[in-house]
């Protein structure tokens, strides 16, 4: 008599294992850093390892059985069961420890820098519309910064800690773009016209004098001031440009650097409750032609179900069925030429930089990237390459979007860094 033993709960563990290790090895390989389970910038030899040791331990942990070696388990249907639902628990648990670990760090920065000495000596004043923080006092010409920090919580944060960490006698002035201000879908627009007019405008109070200052750009900040270099230049002479972790399109990888790419799923979740996409048309046009396609595949994968007996039937034909209308839907909206479209200020900038960069000429000073963003600038066209790939290129291993200056010492080795010629290298 043939024996028979089925083990349902191992076998989906086996496969959650198994998928989960997976997943680590293309989060390494594709570089999503928002997704990486221990926080922060992947590091893609600890992920192939993590990957590499979670597969040989499922395979261990499950045949490592004899009842699962040499006995016959469970039927075929449940084992595509199983392998379906272990993806998408990895994929879960994935988007689960990545969210708590960025949780984590975040709560763990705040504690460490959360009240800075003279942290709060920026004032707020508003000119051309734009709000800018300032601090209250304005040194002599070349020793002032004139800073464009990224839009969001994190782009106020930054300038206010930086201006507790600069020198006595120096003063700061801070643009915080809207996302307005961010480059648009028209390939002729900078993205820097309103900058530039509040620039201009705050070059005309008595209080400040721009010419001959530092200009520094943050992340997407440093995209904006690298695609108005010419005109800065012309118009206010700068003593230098710095770049700061400017978004830098990877070629091979078809990702527009970390905007992109390392969002944990935080910030996307937000940013997707904030552009209410579900609002759109374009997903009523979606919603219209998945209705037919899921009636559809239901009820034929429940008849087939019940025609081939299979167990749990009320279950498998409706669950089987909506999967594959997800799928037909996808298919034949993308054939029609139609989807959802991201339309974050991000995302829209995306079409500007793969195609056309920026009409700015003048190279920065400085810049400073990671190792992983200087590789990525040297592929691109020699046009859009000088524009990374300055005089002068540090390399900050942790720089992820301006985040890396929130720890403890790198302020000031920034702050440094801007009058390096007076400071000593």
């Amino acid at each position: 008599m043939e024996t028979f033993h089925e083990d349902i709960l191992e076998t989906f563990l086996f496969c959650l294992i198994a998928s989960f290790g997976i997943i680590q090895i293309m989060v390494g390989r594709r570089g999503w850093n928002g997704l990486s389970i221990y926080g922060g910038r992947v590091r893609e030899n600890v992920n192939n390892a993590m990957g590499a040791g979670l597969i040989i331990f499922a395979y261990a942990y499950y045949f490592g059985d004899p009842l699962h070696r040499n006995v016959r388990n469970i039927e075929g249907f449940m084992s595509l069961f199983c392998l379906g639902a272990g993806i998408l628990a990895g994929a879960a648990a994935t988007l689960l420890l990545a969210w708590a670990s960025e949780s984590l760090r975040r709560v763990l920065l705040k504690r460490r820098i959360s009240k800075p000495a003279g942290a709060e000596v920026l004032t707020e004043i508003i000119v051309a519309g734009e709000r800018i923080l300032v601090s209250p006092s304005w040194g002599e010409r070349g020793t002032n910064l004139v800073l464009i920090a990224e839009s969001g919580r994190g782009g106020s944060r930054i300038p206010r800690i930086m201006a507790a960490a600069m020198p006595a006698g120096r003063g700061m002035i801070c643009l915080q773009p809207a996302s307005a201000s961010l480059p648009g879908p028209d390939p002729g627009d900078s993205g820097g016209e309103v900058i530039l007019e509040t620039l201009r405008g705050l070059d005309l109070l008595e209080e400040y004098d721009l010419e001959g200052e530092t200009f520094m750009g943050l992340g997407w900040g440093s995209n904006l001031l690298l695609r108005m270099s010419d005109k800065v230049d012309s118009d206010f002479n700068p003593r230098r440009i710095v770049a700061v972790d400017p978004v830098v399109p990877d070629i091979d990888l078809g990702l527009v650097g970390d905007a992109l790419a390392s969002n944990p799923p935080q910030d996307i979740l937000e940013r997707v409750v904030a552009d209410k996409p579900w609002k759109g048309s374009e997903f009523r046009d979606l919603l219209k032609l998945w209705w037919p396609l899921l009636l559809l595949c239901v009820a034929v994968g429940t008849v087939i179900t019940f025609a081939f007996d299979v167990r749990w039937k009320l279950l498998a034909g409706p669950l089987a069925g909506t999967l594959i209308s997800l799928w037909l839907t996808y298919f034949t909206a993308v054939w029609r030429g139609r989807g959802l479209r991201a339309e974050s200020p991000e995302a829209e900038a995306v079409s500007v930089m793969s195609a056309t960069m920026s009409r700015g000429t003048v190279a920065p000073s400085k810049t400073i990237l990671t190792p992983e963003e200087y590789n990525a600038a040297a592929k691109l066209p020699d046009e859009l390459k000088g524009l990374y790939l300055s005089r002068s290129v540090e390399f900050w291993s942790e720089a992820l979007r301006g985040k890396f200056l929130l720890r403890k010492g790198t302020m000031t080795r920034l702050v440094n860094l801007i009058w390096e010629d007076e400071v000593g290298e």
